[in-house]
């Protein structure tokens, strides 16, 4: 039976079951038929079947236990302990011109749409028609997901209001996430651990995980005296959010904020006033900011050797976008970088060989030729402040 040692939990294999009791058999007697075509030799083979999933059911068990080794319910259980939940993904968002009568009011929740797949955005904020007939207003997608939408492709309007003519989408779409992943929410369940403490920056940075909807977290601080190498003031910290609402964000800091501690926006900046958590006479201006989208566009060239289906190319496009939003792979056993590319990290060029490989290696023989990421071989740099934004539209693959 499987075994509790010093080194963890080791198991038996289904055929060392079989062999071991193939040879209680034989020391019984060595001329004893255990072919398995024969009654005996079929009930040895169920017996290791048996007793091998019952040892796979136990190390599960055992693993349940550990956050490192447990998936899926279990980490689930575990995660929970420390306050941390399993998110079901984000929306992606997206920056709205609404234009029309000077004046209109158009209240949060009223839905765009793209004619192209259908998908709908809804407005976050109540807006007013400025007087240059539009205003700008940030949008939702009503589905969560790495959802696309390219420049000028949400043009309908589903939720008429009187004196709102037209809509468009002046930017690209910043994609939001699926399901997160067993590997990402270790990560985050760490993260967690530190969430109850106070005066402390992974503190900041669990209580910022936790917001609904936030997808990249990066808080920076300068303990000195003058301004540091990342441009912050001295004595502040400078958090730069992807995700959440602005509301939700700004409560998130107030609570874990240091005291006497400044804020920088060291991105696009966000100014959250008269922000309070229990009493409503201690409130404080919550000043953050947004990472600052680099559009990284990618072209991968792929050798074929006849082996690749004719939607390849599809299926690698796929795969980068899940791999920089680290949903490509579930196994922690992968070795890769599991979590995509976060707020100031640098694309790394090598990088990019895996998502690719993990399509085309299923195939057959066929190689990457050739990759370049915003017309060159090397790295893309990322400033302290930026994060790097990936779309459908901007990746090309060429099979040949």
């Amino acid at each position: 039976m499987a075994e509790i040692t010093d080194t963890g939990f080791v198991v038996k294999t289904q055929n060392e079951y079989f062999d071991d009791e193939k040879q209680l058999y034989l020391d019984i007697d060595p001329k004893w038929n255990l072919d398995p075509s024969t009654p005996d030799g079929l009930k040895i083979a169920s017996d290791a079947e048996i007793l091998g999933n019952l040892d796979e059911t136990a190390e599960r068990a055992y693993n349940s236990k550990d956050p490192n080794k447990s998936s899926g319910l279990e980490l689930d259980v575990l995660s929970a302990i420390t306050g941390t939940v399993r998110s079901p993904g984000t929306p992606s968002t997206v920056t709205l011109r609404l234009t029309g009568v000077v004046g209109t009011v158009i209240i949060a929740g009223k839905l765009s749409e793209s004619p192209i797949d259908r998908t709908q955005w809804a407005t976050s904020i109540n807006a007013t028609i400025g007087s240059g007939g539009f205003v700008d207003v940030m949008a939702t997608c009503t589905i969560f997901g790495a959802i696309q939408a390219n420049v000028n492709t949400i043009t309908s309007i589903v939720d008429t209001v009187g004196g709102w003519q037209s809509v468009t989408n002046t930017v690209t779409a910043t994609s939001g996430s699926y399901v997160q992943n067993d590997p990402s929410l270790r990560l985050e369940r760490n993260s967690a651990v530190s969430k109850p403490g106070n005066n402390q920056t992974d503190s900041l940075i669990g209580e910022l995980f936790a917001v609904v909807g936030v997808r990249r977290v990066r808080v920076y601080e300068n303990f000195t005296g003058s301004v540091d190498a990342n441009g912050l003031p001295a004595h502040s910290i400078a958090p730069i959010i992807d995700g959440g609402t602005d509301a939700d964000v700004a409560l998130a800091i107030f609570r874990k904020k240091n005291p006497g501690c400044a804020l920088h926006a060291a991105g696009t900046s966000v100014v959250v006033p008269d922000v309070y958590d229990l009493y409503p006479f201690n409130t404080k201006t919550i000043t953050f900011s947004r990472p600052i989208a680099v559009d990284i566009i990618t072209v991968v060239t792929i050798q074929n050797d006849g082996s690749l289906p004719s939607g390849a190319g599809d299926e690698v496009k796929q795969a980068i976008l899940h791999y920089v939003n680290g949903s490509l792979f579930d196994d922690v056993g992968f070795g890769f970088n599991q979590v995509g590319f976060g707020v100031g990290e640098n694309v790394k060029f090598s990088r990019m060989f895996t998502p690719v490989n993990s399509v085309i290696g299923s195939y057959g023989n066929s190689d990457v030729s050739g990759i370049t990421l915003n017309g060159s071989m090397i790295n893309v740099v990322i400033a302290v402040n930026e994060l790097s934004r990936w779309t459908e539209a901007n990746i090309t693959v060429v099979v040949v």
